[in-house]
């Protein structure tokens, strides 16, 4: 005896069984026999199944089925005059007779097959059985009036009492129970009426019956022809009587009834708008400056008023604390701007629903005296190595800003409490009926470097020396320093003996140095000072990698413009000095520098780390750019963003991180605006 122990679940569906013993004897049983779902005993048959030939058995099938119950039918038929006998035939459409379930029970239950029988189309007898009177009694020729649904009256023309005769309306009144009328005047009331035709259907009590024809039928009304019988009316349509009578009840217009809806089908609106910042218009305020034009006194004797002493002070003195110098206006700030980070630190600006920020814009002279500025415009980027400026004050001030044969104009514009050194180079004025202003214009405190202000001198290094070395040797006068340091924020190199040579102006060499090391210059914004910075501090391709110095969500942001580029992809470039230079090949990482770009040439390519930084310069501005122009205000957290900023911008769920490369600011009182341009890459 062979028992076997099942170690899957069992299926219901027929086919291979797969029987595993333990240990695993390698025995597949497979049966071809149609498995029985019912539990018990399981037999297993080896070798080829043949299912065994069933006999067919023919005969009759003999049932007595119950007669089917159909619902019963009922015909109603209506009128309101005598109709002729109506012969027909009757269609209806019956349902089909429920039949009993059946039940065949074979006495061999091992046999299978398919029975087949047809039953007789099940046989309904209907009979259909009608009734009706016919009343032929008429009533006396006097007695109430009545009114027919339609028929022409006329009068008798004989003076006799027949049992039968025709009559017409009389005026004797009849009292109906309610009547539907017109709207009478205010004052009258209808109490009688003449009656006309009913309008509505009756209802009979007698009526004159004849045998229908046809087959029988069962009908619970009939038509039926006219009865001659008096009958009062419940309801009937009326006139209105001459004379003056009184009702209870009337027909009115039907008022529109007042209606309270807890909901209702609206029609969409265009929804509700939150504009976070606007352009406004200027409020007509009043404000008391120091100095105006003066008109003539008017005629006459003018009185005034006697001083009055003011009242004595408290005690308690109020100490005034300031965060921000003088900027030689009388304005007073109170309150100090939220601490900034420390250098390094990034400056996140936050996603807030209004950004509020107090403009200020002051343009004074180098001691205090300010300038009546109507508005006031700077620009620099990475390409100019000092401030455009430009403003428009009255005609009055022409005598401020004016330079003599001597001496230079220099101006100081505070934007949001940040100082701006400025030199006044243009002035154009333009006179109008009743005013006069002037637009002056000019460039930074390093307009002094250039032309036509700086001389053109003339310098040749004569030792060993680095750049930063070279450059400060060129910043003097016979020897004497002219009074302008460098912020040297690139690496340093060696330059031999007579390879510097300079003829020109002390900004032309400044910037030529600059871009022999891959950088740019840009000038302080008040003190003599130049900046040397280096195009990319970090590469392009390590943008993700490094802390930006903002984070500025699109909230803060009002106006975003882009534009995509694609330049050149290179990814390596020879750097060649001359003959006692060097010829360096500069890869961007594992690229292997299968796409080189042309191959710079300067004199001043002595050293690895020039080399280096000239060949960053140049692959750093490759392959596909998006240039974005961002306008936003000028915060107390930023302040002006210039260029050189690595700033991270979020827009649209996207992410873009780039360099600064250009800063405008424009201030229309009360607005200040600035706009910069961000350098990134796809």
């Amino acid at each position: 005896m062979i028992k076997l122990r099942l170690w899957k679940r069992r299926q219901d569906t027929p086919g291979p069984v797969d029987l595993r013993f333990t240990p695993d004897p390698g025995i597949l049983l497979e049966l071809l026999r149609p498995r029985e779902a019912t539990p018990g005993p399981v037999t297993l048959q080896f070798g080829r199944y043949e299912p065994p030939e069933y006999p067919t058995y023919n005969g009759a099938l003999q049932a007595t089925l119950p007669t089917p119950e159909l619902p019963e039918l009922t015909l109603a038929a209506e009128g309101e005059s005598a109709v002729p006998p109506v012969m027909g035939t009757l269609q209806a459409d019956l349902p089909p007779p429920a039949l009993t379930e059946l039940t065949l029970d074979a006495i061999d239950q091992t046999l299978r097959g398919d029975l087949l029988a047809a039953l007789p189309e099940a046989s309904a007898p209907m009979t259909l059985t009608a009734q009706g009177t016919y009343n032929l009694d008429l009533p006396d020729a006097d007695g109430v009036a009545v009114g027919l649904p339609s028929r022409n009256f006329r009068t008798s023309q004989t003076p006799l009492a027949t049992a039968q005769q025709e009559m017409r309306r009389t005026q004797t009144a009849l009292a109906a129970a309610e009547a539907q009328t017109l709207p009478v005047t205010k004052g009258h009331s209808i109490r009688q009426q003449q009656s006309d035709k009913l309008a509505t259907s009756r209802s009979l009590q007698a009526q004159h019956g004849r045998k229908l024809e046809g087959r029988a039928t069962t009908l619970g009304h009939a038509d039926a022809v006219r009865v001659r019988q008096a009958f009062t009316s419940d309801h009937q349509h009326g006139i209105r009587l001459a004379r003056s009578v009184r009702q209870d009840y009337a027909d009115t217009i039907k008022l529109r009834a007042t209606r309270r809806l807890s909901e209702q089908q609206a029609t969409p609106t265009a929804g509700s708008l939150t504009i976070r910042a606007n352009q406004g218009a200027k409020l007509a305020l009043q404000i008391s400056i120091r100095q105006t034009q003066a008109i003539y006194p008017p005629p006459g004797l003018a009185t005034w008023p006697p001083p009055v002493d003011p009242e004595t002070p408290d005690d308690d003195q109020i100490v005034l604390r300031f965060c921000r110098e003088q900027d030689g206006t009388t304005t007073l700030i109170f309150g100090c701007p939220d601490e900034k980070p420390d250098p390094g630190d990034t400056i996140i600006i936050p996603i807030r629903e209004i950004y509020t920020v107090i403009n200020t814009l002051t343009l004074t002279e180098l001691d205090g005296t300010p300038l009546p500025a109507e508005d006031f415009s700077a620009s620099i980027d990475a390409d100019s190595w000092t401030w455009s400026w430009s403003t428009r004050i009255p005609a009055s001030a022409l005598a401020q800003v004016r330079p003599d044969s001597s001496t230079r104009v220099e101006l100081i514009a505070t934007i949001n409490g940040e100082p701006l050194r400025v030199l006044v180079e243009n002035i154009q004025r333009e006179r109008r009926f009743g005013e006069a202003w002037l637009r002056v214009s000019g460039r930074g405190r390093a307009a002094f470097l250039a032309a036509p202000l700086a001389p053109v001198t003339q310098y040749t290094n004569t030792s060993g020396m680095t750049a930063q070395q070279a450059l400060n040797e060129t910043l003097k006068i016979n020897g004497v320093p002219i009074g302008w340091s460098l912020d040297w924020q690139i690496e340093d190199w060696q330059i031999p003996v007579g390879i510097w040579s300079h003829n020109g102006t002390w900004i032309d060499a400044a910037k030529r140095i600059a871009e022999a090391g891959g950088a740019y210059v840009q000038s302080h914004d008040t003190d003599q000072t130049l900046r040397i910075l280096p195009r990319y501090p970090v590469a392009p391709w390590d943008w993700l990698s490094a802390t930006p110095d903002i984070v500025l969500p699109e909230d803060v942001v009002e106006v975003e413009g882009i534009e995509w580029q694609e330049k050149p992809d290179y990814n390596a470039v020879w750097v060649h000095g001359g003959e006692q230079g060097r010829a360096d090949r500069i890869i961007i990482g594992s690229t292997g520098g299968t796409n080189p770009a042309p191959t710079i040439v300067d004199d001043l390519a002595t050293d690895p780390a020039m080399t280096r930084q000239r060949g960053l310069a140049l692959l750093g501005d490759t392959g596909k750019q998006a240039q974005i122009s961002l306008r936003l205000p000028v915060l107390p957290e930023t302040g002006m963003i210039r260029p050189g900023t690595l700033i991270e911008y979020q827009e649209q769920g996207n992410t873009r991180r780039g360099l600064v490369r250009s800063l405008s600011i424009n201030h229309s009182w009360p607005e200040l605006w600035q706009t910069i341009g961000v350098e990134t890459h796809e």
